[in-house]
């Protein structure tokens, strides 16, 4: 089980979104879990911005996500 991840573009750049990844990643660390690049490496600024969070069960994948959608630097996140 995992929830998946879309982080926003800050500016339409990966260099840009990464202020947003690390304050994300440290949201997802204070719930004890660690996130993920979909595609490490790719230089798509989409593609850079996407991440899976494995979870142990449906009720922790719920609550990442419900934390996670109101970040402001949460586009979406979604679980299953």
């Amino acid at each position: 089980m995992e929830v998946q991840l879309q982080l926003k573009l800050a500016t339409g750049t990966v260099a840009a979104s990464l202020g947003y990844e690390s304050a994300v990643d440290e949201v997802v660390k204070q719930l004890g879990l660690r996130m993920y690049p979909v595609n490490p490496g790719t230089q798509d600024s989409k593609e850079a911005t996407r991440f899976r969070i494995p979870v142990p069960d449906q009720s922790a994948g719920e609550r990442v996500v419900d934390a996670l959608n109101e970040h402001e630097g949460v586009q979406i996140a979604t679980f299953g």
